[in-house]
């Protein structure tokens, strides 16, 4: 106590109340770290889903596929995200559903890796609010947790029997692809040949692990129409869409298809290759060929008969469309400086300095390409008919060579 002695009153004050307010601050930190631990080891409380109403619904769910591993749940979502993966976390987070195996989940189809969604459906049994009582707002409860690339479109009420899958009626799906040199007349002729029931099993995927017996499926339409003009000074620049309607679809069946209908349109095979690989009796195995790029594909409609889509106020609608608006601008504002880009390179001299850049991607002198969509070709020295190529393992083949890995894996 000696050296407080010959402090002032005024010094003796002050150090009071710096000891104070010392004192106070440690007293408060105290109580948040107690207040804190309390809160982290409290447990939070289950959520009772028996205590509340509860409804089976339709959702309508539009998607861009690029940064998703497709569209169906997998088992890491942390490592492997999918569109569904990340469409059960905001119903659990809303507590709209409690577990994914609880709810009676449906989905009309497994678009695969980069594949978009615009007509996409699900159905499941969610929280209600009860017949009494205005119905929860699914559509913008669900947008405000759901990332920037995944929206839910509308809502239908759906009875408990219904099922995504098995009462879709039809499906459409639209290919995007740059006109560039493509035949479009073959390519149309290549379609014709397409419409109708057929055995697809060379257009499409095998999986012996589905045990698919049953390969026929029935394309009801195929359209291929120009969408948007060439880009100012760039030549073969337009875009163009297909779209496909079908009763369902085998795995990449479509991209299969886009596959064979650009090698029609550069003119590599003739279109008559479309009836011979239709016809199973005479190639029983798909030739060895590249699928088309998944990135331009996109299912664009799910047909289903009396359902009732509610989006909910006008404000939703809005919002879902400007949404997608700050996307779209985005998205042309990095085209436009890719086409700018190009529009500036044009006039470059190539080797020689005997032709520019134009000249010479119109000419003969460069090398071969084989188009597969989405700004992707590959390369082609000397191009190998089709019906030359090797053939892939048959269904049967298929199936018979899985039965015996199985077989084996079974005795180990």
């Amino acid at each position: 106590m000696d050296k407080y002695e010959n402090w002032t009153r005024e010094q003796l004050l002050e150090r009071i109340a710096t000891l104070e307010s010392t004192t106070a601050t440690l007293n408060s930190g105290q109580k948040n770290n107690h207040a804190n631990h309390h809160k982290q080891n409290k447990k939070e409380r289950p959520f009772d889903m028996s205590k509340y109403s509860q409804r089976h619904i339709a959702l309508k769910v539009a998607y861009l596929g690029w940064n998703y591993m497709g569209f169906a749940a997998q088992t890491d979502e942390e490592n492997i995200p999918t569109v569904e993966g990340r469409l059960f976390q905001a119903l659990q987070r809303c507590k709209l559903i409690t577990t994914v195996d609880e709810c009676q989940f449906s989905r009309c189809g497994r678009t695969d890796k980069g594949v978009s969604g615009l007509g996409q459906v699900v159905s499941l049994k969610v929280r209600s609010n009860g017949p009494d009582k205005p119905e929860i707002t699914y559509v913008d409860t669900l947008n405000r947790l759901l990332p920037e690339d995944i929206r839910i479109l509308a809502w239908a009420p759906v009875d408990a029997q219904f099922n995504a899958r098995f009462d879709c009626k039809s499906r459409t799906y639209r290919y995007f692809f740059t006109k560039g040199d493509l035949d479009l007349d073959a390519m149309r002729k290549g379609a014709d040949y397409f419409l109708g029931q057929h055995d697809f099993r060379n257009f499409c995927k095998l999986d012996p692990s589905k045990n698919i017996t049953n390969y026929e499926r029935r394309v009801v339409s195929l359209d291929i129409q120009p969408i948007t003009p060439a880009a100012p000074g760039l030549a073969n620049t337009e875009f163009m869409q297909v779209e496909l309607k079908g009763t369902a679809f085998l795995w990449h069946q479509v991209r299969c298809i886009m596959s064979i209908l650009f090698l029609v349109g550069q003119r590599l095979e003739e279109p008559e290759i479309v009836q011979d690989l239709l016809n199973v009796s005479k190639i029983e195995a798909r030739p060895d060929y590249p699928m088309a790029s998944e990135l331009p594909l996109l299912l664009y409609d799910c047909e289903f008969e009396n359902l009732d889509w509610k989006v909910g106020k006008g404000v939703n609608t809005a919002r879902i469309y400007q949404h997608w608006r700050e996307l779209w601008s985005a998205n042309m504002t990095r085209t436009l400086l890719c086409q700018t880009f190009m529009q500036y390179m044009q006039p470059f001299p190539v080797d020689d300095g005997n032709k520019t850049l134009t000249e010479y991607l119109q000419s003969e002198d460069r090398q071969p390409t084989v188009v597969l969509g989405g700004g992707r070709e590959q390369k082609s020295a000397r191009y190998k008919k089709l019906l030359d190529r090797q053939r892939c393992d048959s269904d049967e083949v298929k199936k018979q060579k899985y039965r015996a890995k199985k077989q084996k894996t079974s005795n180990e």
